[in-house]
């Protein structure tokens, strides 16, 4: 099965080099490229969130703004635009300073600082090729206000990323770290043997977590069709199959918590294809994850699988979007995967049920509908339904999970981007966990909630960005849970690595039981940005929980230079 699985992978990677169109890096869902992509249009998000930073979805970006020539090359308080800035191989070099020092300018026009976004590149005449050498800075240091208690990242490392002839683009980025991390993530990793969001970890001499943070990618069109539009007088996409091969985490939803595929736990090789037709939409993706942290005669981590689709109907006109999803987790005894989940458009459980096997296949249903400012969206994940006694008991056989949010972008004046998010999340017990080791994990950590069951949550975030200040911005995220924890090693149902067969209550199991806990969490960001690629953060965050007895007020400061990905990890 391992040689049927990578040769799978080797046909499909060398069909993308050949027909390959490329694109730019991909936009992370919840990270600061979101948020401002997001506040400057509720319509650009999408569901998969799959977005290359392609010359069309740039453009989106622009809105009405038609004095675009000045912001390519004025970076100022009152005009700064964030895409236009990031992606010159579509809006032209841009100079500020130092670019024009004679120094820069001896090395030649596709060298050092060619962009202040780019430390070093090499660019052809019509930009079509271009190859670029990035550092990454990603420190942080957070102290409680108590002095008992505080956070430290020091993240360095490179980021590379390029397209050639026009046939392949790729990224990677390589990330070396020593955190030290707050009590409540210790706590987590007490009780689970790993830190949130991370693989492998060691301690260093001086006591500090010591791990590499990877991810990389390429990714093309594998076939593409536009048709001229008389009434937008634009060219219209008919029909697109975009592939991605790599190793890196996704996001399924429209709002912060992800119920189907979150970007909680680590990176892992995946291959993954998003389909385009009309109106019609359709993912395949499949992961190698990382099992119970258990080792193989080879002394290597035992693996299971995920193989994911996702279709939806999008009605453009009143703004409404359908989508059906279907995940099956798998593992085998020889560590491979099972050929007959690559049929990309066959129903899962079915073959699950064919085969006699222990798989774990869940389904969801995901809707979003925008309306003006508005744009509201839901999600109802089904693992296991018991018919019989849906309407008569709590059985512990009754496990799904729902979620229900919306967005407002105001039109204020004062206010150049922004939007409001309110969000309410409830996954019964016993949710995503199995009989077997094919629960709903990867690494030890939840693909879905990092609450992950028996729960529920309301969640609010603010981001803004003011007209005249518009290289600052301000966001808010505060979360309050309610939890049911396990109980002297009984099953509530709020671990999902528990056989949900050993069930302290199979007639009555309700949201809460257990050891019932409050938990509440707010965090305040202020980002400056004193380079297009270089943030300054200043954070607040107060977290607390009542089953432990356990509240902590912490101030950070942030520097991030070519590094956008949020934290969400730490946010639960």
């Amino acid at each position: 099965m391992k040689l049927i699985f990578k040769t799978f992978f080797i046909v499909c990677i060398s069909i993308v080099q050949i027909n390959l169109n490329a694109q730019y890096r991909f936009i992370k869902a919840n990270s600061s490229e979101d948020d401002r992509l997001i506040s400057t249009n509720l319509g650009l998000i999408n569901t998969n969130r799959f977005y290359p930073q392609s010359a069309e979805l740039i453009a989106q970006t622009q809105g009405s703004n038609s004095n675009i020539s000045i912001l390519q090359n004025e970076f100022s308080n009152k005009n700064f635009n964030y895409f236009s800035w990031n992606n010159p191989e579509y809006l032209g070099n841009k100079k500020i300073k130092f670019t024009n020092w004679d120094f820069i300018k001896k090395l030649g026009p596709n060298s050092l600082y060619q962009n202040p976004n780019r430390f070093y590149s090499w660019e052809s005449k019509d930009r079509k090729d271009y190859f670029v050498i990035n550092p990454v800075l990603d420190l942080s240091y957070a102290r409680k206000s108590a002095f008992s208690d505080s956070l430290l990242f020091n993240g360095r490392g490179l980021e590379f990323y390029g397209q050639f002839g026009d046939k392949f683009t790729f990224y990677t980025q390589l990330m070396d770290y020593q955190a030290d991390y707050t009590k409540s993530i210790d706590n987590y990793k007490d009780s689970l043997h790993i830190y949130p969001g991370i693989g492998k970890f060691y301690r260093n001499s001086f006591n500090y977590v010591d791990y590499f943070y990877t991810t990389g990618y390429v990714s093309g069109k594998l076939l593409e069709k536009k048709e001229y539009d008389s009434t937008t007088k634009k060219d219209a996409l008919v029909y697109q199959i975009v592939a991605t091969f790599g190793n890196d985490k996704q996001f399924i939803g429209n709002g912060y918590r992800s119920l189907i595929l979150s970007d909680f736990a680590p990176p892992s090789l995946f291959f993954q294809v998003n389909y385009k037709l009309g109106p019609f939409k359709y993912q395949n993706l499949f992961k190698e994850l990382i099992g119970d942290l258990s080792i193989d005669s080879n002394k290597i981590l035992n693996k299971k699988y995920l193989a994911l689709h996702r279709a939806s109907l999008e009605f453009e006109k009143v703004g409404l979007e359908l989508g059906l999803t279907e995940m099956i987790v798998q593992s085998r005894s020889n560590n491979g995967f099972d050929a007959n989940y690559f049929n990309p458009v066959i129903f899962y459980r079915a073959v699950e049920r064919d085969l006699g096997s222990g798989d774990n296949a869940l389904i969801a249903l995901d809707a979003k509908y925008k309306k003006g400012p508005f744009l509201f969206y839901t999600q109802f994940v089904l693992d296991e339904f018991s018919v019989g006694k849906a309407f008569t008991t709590n059985s512990y056989l009754n496990k799904f999970a729902f979620q229900l949010g919306g967005y407002y972008r105001p039109q204020l004046s004062f206010m150049k981007q922004g939007y409001l998010n309110l969000e309410f999340n409830q996954v019964r017990p016993y949710t995503y966990s199995h009989w077997s080791t094919n629960y709903y994990s990867s690494y030890n950590q939840a693909l879905a909630h990092p609450l992950e069951s028996n729960f529920r949550e309301v969640l609010f975030r603010l981001f803004f960005v003011p007209q005249n200040l518009q290289r600052w911005s301000f966001r808010n995220i505060t979360s309050f849970a309610f939890k049911g924890f396990d109980l002297s090693g009984d099953n509530y149902g709020s671990n999902i690595r528990k056989s949900y067969y050993t069930a302290i209550e199979k007639n009555n199991a309700f949201i809460g039981q257990g050891d019932k806990s409050s938990i509440f969490n707010t965090f305040n960001e202020i980002t400056y940005y004193a380079m297009p690629n270089l943030l300054l953060q200043f954070t607040q965050q107060f977290r607390s929980q009542s089953n432990i007895r356990q509240s902590n007020n912490y101030l950070y400061i942030s520097i991030k230079y070519n590094f956008t990905q949020n934290r969400n990890q730490y946010l639960f």
